[in-house]
């Protein structure tokens, strides 16, 4: 990956670690939930900001020949609001960059970019039935220009239910403000803890199972679902829109280094990989499987 990318995650993350340090310094020590795979419990920070880049190495075009590398990174910003012990309130914001190095004959955009707000809303019904909604404007495109296209709005309910002490239910359903691809989804999800050492998470579009030998280290696998959909503003390319879809096998570990502070990292496995076009004359494009490699950094306070 490009010099560029490398130098702007570092510089990110860096800048994120400084004022996360500084808020920090003010703030109780706070308990993060269970690694991602994990579906959200009661106890959680105020305040998160997280930051994490992923690396996907060579593979072949299939359609077009050549190979292509492809660089991810994500930053996020949320604030929880408590307004009663019934009803939490949520805001944050969110950004994404997706870079793509290809040969021109792929006809490819460079970059891929999401920007949003993210808001939502718990109701705890009771010590059983949690019910939640999450709406997240913003835009997604190749930002090389601006139409009512980029704009998008997903909105996702769903119900959390304690079936027991060790055993939760999860259903649901998002609208993904993908237009084309997967324009609705299913939110499915089983969570059960046998011990405390121990955690199972079978659902979509996330699984996977945490062990934790100590309480500063989770280590992990899962499998998960990546894609998004992105307006393109490049008539070189041959379409108004552009979609990416993977499934990934993953493994990793996530160390609390201070009490504010944890680092993740991770690796894996991209499969069934392809860029889908909408809004054009051009054919879709396949590409080989994929390793990766990702570092992910998160404060709460």
């Amino acid at each position: 990956m490009n010099l560029r990318f490398s130098l702007s995650i570092v510089c990110c993350m860096a800048t994120l670690a400084v004022s996360s340090w500084a808020l920090a310094q003010e703030s109780n020590e706070t308990t993060k939930p269970d690694k991602k795979v994990v579906y959200p419990q009661r106890e959680q920070p105020l305040s998160e900001v997280t930051a994490d880049t992923t690396w996907l190495a060579g593979s072949h075009i299939r359609t077009t020949g050549g190979d292509l590398t492809m660089g991810e990174a994500k930053v996020g910003f949320s604030r929880r609001f408590v307004i009663d012990p019934k009803i939490d309130l949520s805001a944050g914001l969110k950004y994404s960059l997706r870079e793509i190095d290809a040969p021109d004959s792929a006809r490819l955009p460079e970059s891929l970019h999401t920007l949003s707000l993210d808001l939502g809303a718990v109701y705890h019904v009771d010590k059983r039935l949690t019910l939640g909604v999450r709406v997240s404007p913003g835009v997604g495109s190749d930002f090389k220009g601006f139409s009512a296209g980029d704009v998008r709005v997903p909105v996702a309910v769903h119900a959390n239910f304690q079936a027991s002490r060790s055993l939760s239910l999860i259903g649901g359903v998002a609208y993904t403000g993908m237009n084309h691809s997967y324009p609705v989804m299913p939110v499915l999800g089983l969570l059960y803890i046998p011990s405390e050492q121990w955690v199972f998470a079978l659902g979509f579009p996330r699984t996977g199972v945490v062990y934790k030998p100590d309480r500063k280290t989770d280590l992990y696998v899962g499998a998960e679902f990546a894609g998004g959909e992105y307006q393109l503003h490049d008539p070189p390319v041959g379409a108004n829109v552009v979609s990416y879809r993977d499934y990934r096998a993953v493994a990793g570990v996530d160390l609390r280094v201070l009490p504010f502070a944890k680092m993740g990292i991770a690796g894996g496995y991209a499969f069934a990989r392809k860029f889908v076009f909408y809004d054009g004359n051009r054919n879709d494009i396949n590409l080989d499987g994929a390793p990766f490699g990702r570092v992910a950094l998160t404060f709460t306070w």
